[in-house]
């Protein structure tokens, strides 16, 4: 009988286990490339494309609370985003934070955001972002707001806003 060598055995049960394992990162990477970006909704409205909005979940009391998105104009024109609104804020406002004499302030934009031609304007946390006032309940992580945006030539968008920890500082995960 034939003796089979265990070197050869060895290298085929080892060529075997990197074909699986290479099979599974290629699965996993198509699966991320699939989500990538698709941090929650894009929304495209004109020459504008606007991703990654979200909001965090505030305490029961809170009587405010923020958006973030990010907004890219392809245009060979600029915009701007002038107003707001989301139906669980009695208010809201387009707000920036600056340092004043070393203290951080925040304030409401007048006139509204502009978003350059061919340009990419970040809402943020400790940036400018939207600020929901006048809450009539609290955000709860999970949720989706439905926020109408209101752009200056390319009109109003409604956009979901997933709602993110307490304290997140960045997009939630799987939001779709």
């Amino acid at each position: 009988m034939p003796k089979v060598s265990t070197a050869r055995a060895d290298r085929a049960i080892s060529t075997s286990a990197i074909a699986a394992s290479l099979f599974i990162a290629l699965v996993v990477m198509i699966s991320s490339l699939a989500h990538a970006g698709g941090h929650g909704q894009t929304v495209t409205i004109g020459d504008l494309k606007i991703v990654e909005p979200w909001s965090r979940a505030t305490p029961k009391a809170a009587k405010v609370a923020a958006g973030y998105l990010i907004i890219t104009n392809s245009g060979s024109e600029a915009d701007r985003l002038v107003s707001a609104s989301m139906p669980l804020a009695g208010k809201t406002e387009l707000h920036e934070m600056m340092m004043d004499d070393g203290v951080m302030k925040m304030r409401e934009i007048e006139g509204g955001i502009e978003i350059p031609a061919g340009e990419t304007v970040t809402l943020k946390p400790g940036g400018d972002h939207l600020m929901f006032m006048m809450l009539t309940e609290p955000l709860a992580e999970g949720a989706k707001l439905k926020v109408t945006l209101t752009f200056e030539k390319a009109g109003s968008v409604d956009v979901d806003f997933p709602v993110a920890a307490i304290g997140a500082t960045q997009v939630p995960e799987h939001t779709h």
